[in-house]
């Protein structure tokens, strides 16, 4: 688990996943969450986040987050990373704020947990992220999260990282 000042970074268990696959309602009462209708614009990744979990359980903390609001106690959004850092000590992060609770810094706080929970494991070295080719939202959350537009990639996307040298720990 990932804590924040207003999140909960829950990672999704097999069990979590199981809950959510029977129905929203059956997460939702095992979590003791309210769950809004729609919580995510991509349902459809929950079923291969599923199968892959499945597949490699030694991804688990390494993968998908349930983001949930603590004040609300609501499940407001997903994140988390792409996979376990590579030989290079590189991990990819991605995540989704429901709409009502856009815009409200929910998306750069959860990505500054994921950049620090990233770099407080020794052996990773670079945070890497991918958005659409323009200015939006996204690309405004990645900068204040201190990263760092290094350019497009073969599928038409910009591509941003932030490095373990370049990354400035929150004073606490």
């Amino acid at each position: 688990m990932i804590l924040t000042s207003r999140l909960q970074l829950l990672s999704c268990t097999l069990q979590y996943f199981e809950a959510l696959l029977q129905g929203e309602e059956v997460l939702s009462e095992l979590l003791h969450i309210r769950i809004p209708e729609p919580w995510t614009e991509y349902p459809e990744i929950i079923l291969v986040a599923y199968d892959k979990l499945r597949n490699d359980p030694s991804m688990l903390g390494w993968f998908f987050y349930l983001v949930i609001h603590k004040e609300d106690k609501c499940l407001i959004g997903a994140g988390g990373f792409k996979g376990r850092p590579d030989k290079d000590g590189t991990v990819e992060i991605g995540y989704e704020i429901s709409a009502p609770y856009r815009e409200q810094g929910y998306g750069t706080e959860l990505t500054q947990a994921l950049v620090r929970f990233a770099f407080s494991h020794s052996y990773v070295n670079k945070v890497v992220a991918h958005t659409e080719e323009e200015y939006n939202a996204a690309v405004k959350v990645l900068q204040k999260s201190g990263m760092h537009f290094v350019g497009e990639d073969p599928e038409q996307l910009w591509k941003w990282e932030i490095t373990r040298d370049q990354y400035q720990w929150p004073q606490d």
